[in-house]
C-alpha cells in the first residue's frame, strides 16, 4: 500500500525531491550511465553482428549477380554501388536506434533500482514514511511493492511498541 511521505526538513511538499523533480517523474533519462550504456552497447552489438551478416549476403549475392546471371531473368538481384552505400547507411542508422532504445529502454530498469535504493536508504536511516514510486512502465515493480510492504510492517511495529 502507497502512503504519501511526509514533508521534509527543508518544507518540501510531500512527494517533492529536495531541489528536484517531483516524485515519480524523472527528468534525467541515464540514471545509471554504466548500466545503461552497457545494455545499449549489448543491443548493439547483437545488431550489428546481424547486419553484418545481412550486408555480407548482399555483398555475395552482387557477387553472384555477374552479366550472365543479370542475363538469366528476374531470379538475379543487380546491386549497384549506390544501392550497397544505401544498405551501410540504413544498416548504420537502424545500429545507432537499436543501440538509443537500449539506452532508453533500460532507464525504465535503472530509475526503478535508484527508486528502490532511496527507500531503502531512508529505511535504514529510520525514515519508514518513505515508500517506492514507480512509473506505469518502469520493471521492477514486484520489488518496489516487497519494500512498501517492508515499509508497512516496520510502520506497523513501530505503532504496536507505542
Amino acid at each position: 500500500m502507497s502512503r504519501p511521505s511526509p514533508a521534509g526538513a527543508t518544507g518540501a511538499p510531500p512527494g517533492a525531491a529536495e531541489g528536484g523533480p517531483p516524485r515519480g517523474r524523472r527528468r534525467r533519462i541515464v540514471i545509471d550511465a554504466r548500466y545503461q550504456l552497457r545494455n545499449g552497447l549489448f543491443a548493439g552489438a547483437i545488431t550489428l553482428v546481424l547486419l553484418a551478416l545481412l550486408n555480407a549476403s548482399l555483398v555475395l549475392e552482387r557477387g553472384a549477380a555477374s552479366p550472365a546471371a543479370s542475363a538469366a531473368g528476374p531470379g538475379a538481384l543487380p546491386i549497384d554501388r549506390g544501392t550497397s552505400l544505401l544498405a551501410l547507411i540504413g544498416s548504420a542508422l537502424f545500429l545507432a536506434g537499436v543501440v538509443l532504445v537500449g539506452v532508453l529502454e533500460s532507464h525504465r530498469t535503472a530509475g526503478a533500482a535508484y527508486a528502490i535504493r532511496r527507500v531503502l536508504d531512508a529505511l535504514r536511516e529510520g525514515r519508514s514514511g518513505e515508500r517506492v514510486r514507480l512509473r506505469r512502465n518502469d520493471h521492477l515493480k514486484e520489488l518496489g511493492d516487497a519494500v512498501n510492504r517492508l515499509a508497512d510492517s516496520i510502520d506497523d511495529e513501530r505503532r504496536e511498541r507505542g
